[in-house]
């Protein structure tokens, strides 16, 4: 189950369409989830229950985009071929890497994240990942 939460905290995980989402929106996302699936388990009522999955989710998340993503990271290229932007994949790893950099609760699987950041990432000069296209100004959220 937690491994279908953590797409509210890292959106589409395995996905190569990611993108940036506005800031509050990932938490508010993750609330509407969680009060979908509490009835359901009311154990997931537990904010310490809850952290702890979500964490350990978001963990398995990353280290499963690391293994899939890093040898695609060779060249800056993007994530699809198509006309629209698209991230690269340096930049999705990338930002994998800054949400599980800070994660509680996990020492040395934070400071192996905050590592590939500091001499992996910055050696890459990737951007930040950008925003979903949908929530910029001229956006369809913003009645395009």
């Amino acid at each position: 189950m937690f491994l279908t939460a953590a797409y509210c905290r890292m959106p589409f995980a395995t996905c190569w369409c990611v993108f940036a989402l506005p800031a509050g929106l990932a938490r508010r996302i993750e609330e509407a989830y969680r009060a979908e699936v509490v009835p359901v388990y009311p154990a997931l009522a537990d904010d310490a229950v809850w952290e702890a999955g979500m964490r350990q989710a978001v963990a398995v998340w990353t280290v499963n985009a690391t293994v899939r993503l890093l040898p695609r990271t060779v060249e800056d290229l993007p994530t699809h071929r198509t006309r629209r932007p698209v991230p690269t994949w340096r930049q999705v790893l990338r930002h994998r890497w800054e949400t599980a950099a800070a994660l509680d609760g996990f020492p040395a699987f934070t400071e192996a994240m905050r590592r590939l950041l500091r001499e992996v990432a910055d050696g890459w000069g990737t951007a930040p990942l950008p925003g979903y296209p949908c929530f910029a100004p001229g956006g369809a959220v913003h009645g395009r």
